[in-house]
């Protein structure tokens, strides 16, 4: 099992991950990672706010981004068509 830190990150801010995560698979990487993008925005809803301009970067323990998921890829936005 790897060591991946998930680091949430806006362009001019971030909230580095100090401990990481173990995983067995990339795929068990960006399941975990959807997930956690999606518990946060849920807690932003909460309070009324919707930002789009975060996103979730996986780092390896040598500090390499093997995946990025920007908040804008977690839901699908459907418009009103009207």
């Amino acid at each position: 099992m790897a060591r991946y830190f998930l680091h949430l990150r806006d362009g001019t801010e971030q909230i580095l991950d100090p401990e990481g995560f173990e995983f067995a698979t990339i795929e068990a990487v960006r399941k975990a990672v959807l997930v956690s993008a999606r518990d946060l925005m849920t807690g932003d809803i909460r309070e009324g706010v919707i930002d789009l301009r975060f996103r979730i970067d996986v780092e390896t323990e040598a500090g390499d981004i093997v995946y990025t998921l920007p908040f804008k890829h977690a839901v699908n936005i459907i418009p009103d068509p009207a």
